[in-house]
């Protein structure tokens, strides 16, 4: 999943899926040059990197982070204060924050933690990117925002609900084809290695509670 949060950064900051689609309509040729700049390509070098969720999804995207010099921070939660050196405050992370990443757990305190609200306080136009739980965005923000420029381009993983309806606002966005779009069907988790590591997983806790040694027991409430 970290990996696949960090491919759709790159792929939007480097503008890849706009530049293949380009090549592929004749662009290349009809520029008669040997490239042609008609999509923004930035670094990533130097730039801000608010992860939405330290869990050990988000560490992992901030040890990447760190290899391509980027500074990653951890949001404080929304509406709580106190919780440490570990957070930056939620505003501070939405208005200094070059591209978001969200890895937090969908439950009624993050639903639609991110809207239009958040989105107008994103004074650094960020790339959003969502491959944690539909739901943590308001999707209809998310294309007014991406609209109207308040942030820099979207790629989401997730949609609310899964799969979504043709007339889905995600559905509608990646319908247009936008070059700073991507819509991708909950695949992050999905590498030939991380479902080798499930049925890993489940094999063991099989053969544990077969033995009489359960693991991972879930306490009564």
């Amino acid at each position: 999943m970290p990996e696949h949060a960090f491919a759709l950064i790159l792929a939007l900051r480097r503008s890849i899926i706009a530049y293949r689609d380009a090549v592929l309509a004749g662009r290349w040729q009809d520029s008669g040059q040997f490239c042609f700049f008609d999509y923004p390509v930035r670094d990533l070098h130097g730039q801000t990197l608010g992860i939405f969720g330290e869990g050990s999804i988000g560490q992992s995207v901030a040890t990447i982070a760190r290899g391509f010099g980027m500074k990653p921070l951890f949001a404080a939660h929304k509406g709580v204060k106190g919780l440490g050196p570990l957070y930056t405050p939620w505003e501070e992370a939405l208005e200094t924050s070059d591209v978001i990443t969200l890895h937090a757990p969908l439950m009624d305190a993050t639903r639609n933690m991110l809207g239009a609200a958040e989105f107008a306080k994103m004074k650094r136009k960020p790339l959003l990117i969502n491959t944690a739980r539909g739901g943590l965005v308001d999707e209809v923000a998310l294309t007014a925002a991406l609209h109207q420029g308040q942030i820099a381009g979207a790629a989401f993983d997730v949609a609310s609900p899964e799969p979504p309806p043709k007339d889905h606002p995600l559905m509608k966005l990646a319908a247009e084809r936008l070059p700073n779009f991507i819509l991708t069907p909950h695949i992050a988790w999905s590498s030939l290695e991380a479902r080798q590591e499930v049925a890993d997983q489940t094999i063991s806790a099989v053969d544990a509670f077969l033995a009489g040694t359960p693991v991972r027991v879930v306490e009564p409430m």
